[in-house]
């Protein structure tokens, strides 16, 4: 049912529905939007996305397997089961 594969789509429709609520919110009563941000959370998010794509790449086993030629995509004993498929034993 919920398991990785699909946890950055939650993540996202519910990251959609908070600025859905607070435009709705500033629509119906005519304020405008004004974000004050510090230039430091840019730099924060930046860090943030170049470290999770280190690790995307090194968790999928790119760097490991980089040279040999295993089981490719067809075949299915290619993938790995989630960790919630683990805990459940299937």
């Amino acid at each position: 049912m919920f398991n990785r594969d699909n946890a950055i789509g939650v993540i996202l429709l519910g990251l959609c529905a908070v600025v859905a609520g607070y435009m709705l919110y500033a629509i119906v009563t005519g304020r405008s939007i004004q974000l004050h941000i510090s230039n430091s959370i840019g730099t924060l998010l930046g860090v943030a996305f170049i470290g999770l794509l280190i690790f995307g790449f090194v968790s999928s086993g790119r760097f490991r397997r980089f040279g040999r030629r295993g089981r490719q995509w067809p075949d299915p004993h290619t993938g790995q089961r989630s960790w919630w498929d683990r805990l459940r034993g299937r």
